[in-house]
């Protein structure tokens, strides 16, 4: 027969249901054949040859219908068929979709603790930023303190100036080597004199007096 109970793809359910339909198609020789020779077509093409088979006036009736209970027996299988073909379709949305919902929680993930990271490296810099700017003022503020330290250093080792009363020059009529007393009390004087000088413009020049 060319319908078999067993097989899952002939559309049917029930075996009497089988069972009429293969007595139905055999009937005459064409049934089967019919039924045997189209199982892959389409039912398009099911139809336009079952459409031929009736209008054909040669063909006898019983040939006719046994032809005409295979197509039926092709359309219910090829329904079957397309319920199959949307099943595993349905599926494999269903999978494709948990697939891509998958991926897309990854990448969210991924993102998320990039996003974390670039933070964190952006807060560490900043850290270090500032850390720097502290230390170079640290410095310069010891730059500035040892320059001050230094100058006051030179301006302790400048000569100290004398008084004016041990600058005076003596009087002339005393001595005949007044000339050259005189002239080393003058130097003196100016030496003194340059010194308090030097003195007063390095106080100016570091802000001290």
């Amino acid at each position: 027969m060319a319908l078999k109970p067993e097989d899952p793809n002939n559309g049917f359910r029930h075996g009497n249901v089988v069972d009429f339909i293969n007595k139905r198609m055999s009937k005459h020789a064409t049934g089967p054949e019919f039924y045997l020779e189209n199982l892959s077509l389409s039912w398009e093409a099911t139809e336009d040859k079952i459409e031929a088979i009736l209008e054909n006036s040669e063909i006898s009736s019983e040939a006719q219908e046994a032809c005409t209970w295979a197509s039926l027996a092709l359309a219910v299988r090829l329904v079957c068929r397309q319920r199959h073909l949307q099943e595993r379709r349905m599926q494999w949305l269903q999978d494709f979709t948990k697939r891509h919902k998958s991926a897309v929680e990854a990448l969210a993930s991924n993102l998320r603790r990039i996003t974390e990271q670039q933070e964190r490296e952006r807060n560490e810099a900043a850290f270090r930023l500032q850390l720097a700017h502290a230390k170079l003022a640290q410095a310069q503020n010891e730059r500035d303190l040892l320059r001050c330290k230094l100058l006051q250093a030179e301006l302790r080792a400048l000569p100290q100036p004398i008084d004016e009363g041990q600058g005076q020059a003596p009087d002339k009529s005393e001595t005949p080597g007044a000339s050259k007393e005189e002239a080393a009390g003058g130097a003196t004087e100016n030496g003194s004199k340059k010194a308090i000088s030097d003195k007063k413009n390095i106080k100016e020049n570091v802000g001290i007096g």
